[in-house]
């Protein structure tokens, strides 16, 4: 039991230093006032700007910055917190300027997501990643998930509660 405990302490211990590290590194694809100076504020509610940070925090992710042949075994997790993130800002893009266009590029990186998953990719139920038959299909399935998310970050730029 003592086992047990010490290794969950051990392992929250080095998950908490791995998130800091992660929301520490600075990339491109963040809102960071650098990237949104020029951008005028735009409301869309706590709900959509909480969800936007989070796709911030998603394009820190391997599954997003390392080659996709590389990590798309790997992106389960990726993929489900990003359908999370976009979902929520798709469905609170009315209060967005840009409307049309921030749902039309959510409901793209949604269809990529579920292509992902219905491909068998990645390692959960029904994944066929090891075959190199399906490598192609996953690798390309994961760059039009990187795309959508990159062209929704840039889209969502100064979205305030």
């Amino acid at each position: 039991m003592a086992v047990r405990i010490g290794r969950f302490l051990w392992s929250a211990a080095v998950g908490a230093v791995l998130l800091a590290l992660l929301v520490g590194c600075g990339s491109s694809l963040t809102n960071t006032p650098g990237n949104s100076a020029n951008a005028p504020a735009q409301s869309g509610g706590s709900a959509v700007a909480d969800a936007v940070t989070k796709l911030n925090q998603i394009a820190q992710d391997s599954c997003q910055t390392q080659p996709p042949q590389l990590v798309y075994p790997t992106c389960d997790r990726f993929i489900a917190e990003l359908r999370s993130a976009v979902t929520t800002v798709q469905n609170g893009a009315d209060g967005l300027p840009n409307a049309s266009s921030v749902r039309e590029t959510s409901s793209t990186a949604l269809s990529a997501a579920d292509a992902f998953q219905r491909d068998g990719c990645g390692t959960g139920p029904g994944a066929a990643s090891n075959t190199t038959a399906n490598r192609p299909i996953c690798v390309a399935d994961l760059g039009r998930v990187r795309t959508g998310l990159g062209r929704l970050i840039q889209l969502t730029q100064g979205v305030t509660g």
